[in-house]
């Protein structure tokens, strides 16, 4: 189902929120090949904002771009309400937190944090007080004296997060901001740094190729792909509602089946698939014509499996189980329909053995709710 014009091209849907940080048709070539390509988004004071995509998406090129590191072939930065581009980027009111932390390995906490004060010549009581408030944010004031090597990873990060934000910029930029802990430690550090940010008002933008990473941290996301921005929204308004294909596979599991629009009425429509003997019916009218190729989309936690035929006479399909992967709080069921199509279903373990009555090879029925799936035009 495509997002509307306003939330597809970055533009708030709340026409009064403030456009604080403004990215005006974007593009970055280098020699000759478009990393960038024409990219609009406006980002809210105070929010999280994460650019999401695999390698060569632009994300990475487009926050160089915000940073100053390089500078747009074609459009417009303007932070609040001051244009960027030519800035240098020691002039802008940015900060950015790099992977790697970029800690002086001879400086203790304190000094790493206060190094940006001192070189703008602040007073050495303004520098001490500001210090103090950032250890204080991040929890760090028993460690002052300690040096980076005498320091866990997530400490580490929580110095940088420090050092970056103890000059008060503007605006914050993550680079892959958890790419440098392990898998425990990642899911921990996700809520602590939110609620720092949070705690101290920065805009923020943060660049991570992984989805759980921005789903968890960021209050919206754009989904880039090859240059392009494929889909702006809220987490969840990406996973439930994707724009395309891309936005659909790229986040999270899901079942994609092609079908043909049978039906497109204002409330709901149905679609013919070769998948699946009975109809399928979603709950919403789209903008689409009889005999339309479509997709449609179901995430596996959507779908119900037994042994028995649902009542229902559209939104179901039989098939055998082919194999089941078990993950303690769920298992994933991997069906394969008549039609030769694999359809995955996430099974909740809400009790001891809930799912030992059905095993590799027996025949169940999949099914799943009006409101569960969504047509797909691209």
């Amino acid at each position: 189902m495509a997002v509307s014009n306003e939330r597809a091209n970055g533009t708030p849907a709340d026409a009064g929120a403030q456009r604080y940080l403004r990215i005006e048709g974007v593009r970055k070539e280098f020699d000759g090949f478009v990393a960038v390509d024409d990219v609009s988004l406006d980002i809210r004071k105070g929010e999280i904002f994460a650019l999401l995509g695999g390698s060569g998406s632009g994300k990475s090129t487009l926050l160089r771009c915000l940073a100053g590191f390089e500078r747009p072939t074609k459009g417009k930065i303007v932070l609040d309400g001051e244009v960027m581009n030519e800035l240098p980027p020691y002039e802008r009111p940015i900060n950015m937190m790099f992977q790697s932390y970029a800690l002086f390995p001879h400086m203790t906490v304190e000094q790493n944090i206060a190094f940006g004060l001192k070189q703008d010549g602040l007073a050495k009581d303004a520098i001490r007080k500001r210090v103090g408030e950032m250890l204080e944010m991040v929890q760090l004031g028993k460690l002052a004296k300690r040096k980076p090597h005498q320091l866990s990873g997530g400490q580490q990060q929580r110095v940088a997060l420090a050092r970056s934000l103890a000059k008060g910029p503007k605006l914050l930029l993550l680079d892959e901001p958890m790419g440098a802990l392990d898998k425990k430690l990642r899911s921990r550090m996700q809520l602590e740094l939110v609620n720092i940010i949070e705690t101290s008002g920065v805009t923020c933008v943060m660049v991570t190729h992984d989805q759980e990473e921005a789903m968890t941290m960021a209050t919206r996301i754009a989904l880039m792909d090859q240059g392009w921005i494929q889909q702006v929204g809220t987490p969840d308004e990406i996973y439930e509602q994707p724009a395309n294909r891309f936005a659909a596979e790229f986040i999270g599991s899901v079942n994609l089946v092609d079908a043909t629009i049978d039906e497109d009425e204002p409330d709901y429509v149905t679609l013919k698939t070769a998948a699946f003997a009975a109809p399928i019916r979603i709950g919403h009218g789209i903008t689409g014509f009889t005999g339309q190729a479509v997709s449609f989309a179901v995430r596996p936690e959507k779908l119900g499996i037994g042994k028995a035929e649902p009542a229902q006479d559209h939104n179901k399909a039989q098939g055998t189980i082919e194999d089941i992967a078990y993950f303690g709080s769920h298992s994933v069921y991997h069906v394969r329909l008549p039609g030769g199509i694999k359809l995955l279903v996430n099974f909740a373990n809400d009790k001891r053995w809930a799912s030992e009555g059905m095993t590799w090879g027996d025949q169940v029925w999949l099914w799943w709710d009006d409101n569960d799936g969504v047509v797909l035009t691209s």
